[in-house]
């Protein structure tokens, strides 16, 4: 049916708050608010202030690589943190003000 109906498949982008738990026995001491966006057939989960960002084929896989990349970019920054620029070093002092061990 060429008139046929179909519905849409691009969502508008919305904020959302991600708290909770991380991986790495990692928590995150207070909501962090993220920009969930539809990318032709993926969703992108972008942090507003640093923007990093994970994607996923489901909003709630987004999510949960969007938490594997920030646990994993703190071990990253964190490691190389005597040669951080210093716009690294303020994700990474995000990061740490935003994340702790549990």
């Amino acid at each position: 049916m060429p008139n046929a109906y179909r519905p849409p498949t691009h969502y508008a982008p919305m904020a959302y708050l991600i708290e909770g738990p991380l991986p790495e026995g990692r928590e995150l001491n207070e909501p962090i608010v993220v920009l969930i966006e539809d990318d032709d057939e993926e969703f992108v989960v972008g942090e507003l202030k640093f923007y990093m960002h994970a994607s996923g084929p489901t909003i709630s896989e987004a999510i949960e690589a969007f938490k594997r990349v920030i646990s994993g970019y703190l071990d990253v920054l964190s490691s190389d943190e005597d040669r951080l620029g210093s716009f690294l070093q303020e994700q990474l002092e995000y990061l740490r003000s935003v994340i702790r061990t549990v």
